[in-house]
């Protein structure tokens, strides 16, 4: 029996421009196995292109794997940023790139059934289970490297004028690695999200809706319409992932 048949994997997803932006840079996907997020740099040209580019990418190898391992993410995320930084040559969009959070049902340790969280740049993944909402990932950021060296504070970092440099990308050379985060299988809620969301909702509103909303499409579109509800100034996307044991005759 294959790993992903052991967890349940119901997802719902919503996405906006956003109030100050012309056109939307995000892309994402959601699958039985797995959902990704992919937030665009580079201006709509490139942004688009190279989020559309790490999301097809990233589905089609994990599409293409009969067993999804922590390695197989890798190597889908190691071959969208090729693909992307190939793509900027053709159509020389200099500066083309994309953040990117996943999460992927994936055969772990001793072949047990795990959820992998992949991200690299400052999409986010958040986990709500038991009351208490915490976040997974951890930003790949100039200000988060700040505020981990204790030199300004988080709620500095919101304010920082470099708050948008990401440290980590695809498309971009050397930088498209991503970190791996494994999650038991337990009865949980997560969040994938850009950060046109985690930047303008604060915490305990997030907790709130995903603590509120069964079911996972109408939580995905309350917390765009809450982003919507105020400045908005970036895309915005969520995607909502039930996770829990299948159940099996």
């Amino acid at each position: 029996m294959h790993c992903d048949s052991l967890i349940e994997f119901e997802a719902g997803a919503a996405t906006s421009a956003g109030h100050r932006r012309a056109a939307n840079e995000d892309s994402h996907v959601v699958r039985r196995r797995y959902a990704v997020v992919a937030d665009g740099m580079g201006g709509h040209a490139g942004g688009a292109t190279a989020s559309a580019i790490a999301v097809d990418t990233v589905s089609a190898r994990l599409d293409a794997a009969s067993v999804i391992r922590v390695a197989t993410i890798h190597e889908a995320i190691d071959a969208a940023d090729l693909a992307i930084r190939t793509r900027a040559v053709v159509d020389d969009t200099d500066g083309m790139g994309t953040t990117l959070v996943a999460a992927v049902v994936v055969e772990g340790p001793e072949r047990s059934p795990a959820i992998a969280v992949a991200h690299a740049g400052d999409s986010r993944c958040y986990r709500y289970a038991s009351g208490v909402l915490g976040l997974v990932t951890v930003d790949h950021s100039l200000v988060q490297q700040l505020v981990t060296a204790g030199r300004i504070s988080s709620d500095q970092a919101a304010l920082h004028p470099m708050a948008n440099v990401v440290t980590r990308a695809l498309g971009v050379d050397g930088l498209a690695f991503a970190d791996v985060t494994l999650l038991p299988v337990e009865p949980c809620r997560l969040l994938l999200c850009s950060d046109g969301l985690s930047d303008e909702l604060p915490a305990r509103t997030v907790g709130r809706v995903l603590a509120g909303i069964v079911d996972p499409q109408a939580a995905a579109e309350r917390l765009v319409e809450l982003t919507l509800s105020g400045d908005a100034r970036d895309n915005v996307t969520a995607v909502v992932i039930d996770v829990a044991p299948a159940h099996h005759p």
